[in-house]
Order: C-alpha cells, then structure tokens, then sequence
C-alpha cells in the first residue's frame, strides 16, 4: 500500500483511489493514452491510445510505474512524471515510455464536471 513513507515527492496519481467512470488522459512521447478506471481497488481500466497496439479499448491492470533503465523498486498502482507505466493484458505486459503530462477528469456527485491537471 502506497502511504506517506512510500509515496514520491513527485505529483503523480494513485489508480486506486480513483472512482469507477474517472478518465486520466496521459502522454508518454511518442503517444497519447486515455484510460478510464473501471475497479480502482485491483487496478482495473479501460484503455485506448494512438499507440497502434492500443487503437481499440482494452480492459488492462494496471501494475507498476518505474524508473527505467534504473533498478530502483516500481511504485504500486502510481502514475508519475518520468516514469514508465506497466500495464498487465491477458497476452502479457505493456510499458509506456516515461510520462510526460496527465490530466484526469471525472463527474461530481451533483453531476458536474471537474478536471485537473496533475502534471
């Protein structure tokens, strides 16, 4: 579990505290992703990209971000400026390059719209 003595300085976001519909739109040269949470507790999306292998939505868990080539441990269900996204499908792993922006956006209780950008 990611907490205070875990979590980077760095503003990133956590997968699982995330509400089921939340959209987190992220760019990781030289592509754009769109994945909408569907369990956050397990990781659980909904992701599409302009990534050729990811065109069409893709239900995916996503596992890790880490600092690569670095050795350093991955960050949990942690989206992260600088780090790679490991993403698990049922015919195997996907990593992202590096982060470079992400913005996420969901619906209010009161049906309102919010977004924020988070790098």
């Amino acid at each position: 579990m990611l907490d205070s003595r875990t979590a980077p300085a760095e503003p990133g976001i956590d997968i699982r505290k995330l509400r089921p519909g939340t959209i987190l739109l992220v760019e990781a040269e030289p592509w754009l992703y769109e994945i909408k949470v569907v369990h956050p507790v397990h990781g659980i999306v909904e992701i599409s990209s302009s990534d050729p292998h990811l065109r069409v939505a893709t239900v995916g868990q996503v596992l890790q971000s880490v600092r690569w080539p670095s050795l350093a441990a991955p960050i949990p269900s942690w989206l992260g400026k600088g780090l790679a996204l490991e993403i698990r499908f049922r015919n195997g792993l996907y990593r992202t390059q590096p982060l470079t922006a992400a913005s996420v956006k969901g619906t209010r209780d009161d049906g309102g719209r919010w977004t924020y950008d988070v790098f």
